[in-house]
């Protein structure tokens, strides 16, 4: 398996009609962090903001080399495999997970097997890649 740098991976279901504690009893899983639709929250910078939408949120944190394959199949583990139950989920939400890739270089690489592929797909998840090199210098 390939090592990037440093890698998470995390599942966000967003949407108007999410309703936080019924879908963590779906999905048997409680969120790193959840939201509903016109709650009220701090921003990073302390200011009082009001949701424009539903968030619920799984994540792996950061981790240090160590393989995507392997943060992508953890999240998946907690997740029950059950159509019907996805197909109920992906009618009023949208899903996808969230990659954030910090490389060591600029040509790095990483692998999925197909059974992670399927797994996402079997979901209706996408797949959203998010890579940085570590040493780019910021554009001034």
């Amino acid at each position: 398996m390939i090592e990037l740098a440093e890698c998470k991976a995390s599942l966000w279901l967003k949407g108007d009609e999410l309703d936080p504690d019924q879908l963590a009893r779906s999905l048997g899983c409680t969120p790193a962090y959840c939201i509903r639709k016109g709650d009220i929250y701090l921003s990073e910078t302390g200011e009082k903001m009001v949701s424009s939408t539903g968030r619920f949120q799984l994540t792996t944190g950061w981790r240090t080399d160590q393989p995507l394959e392997l943060l992508l199949r953890e999240l998946l583990d907690q997740l029950p495999d059950d159509p019907p139950l996805w197909a109920e989920i992906n009618r009023t939400l949208s899903g996808e997970i969230f990659c954030g890739l910090i490389l060591n270089s600029s040509n790095e690489e990483a692998v999925l097997s197909p059974g992670t592929l399927l797994g996402l797909a079997q979901r209706g998840l996408s797949l959203h890649l998010d890579m940085y090199d570590r040493f780019d210098e910021p554009v001034t």
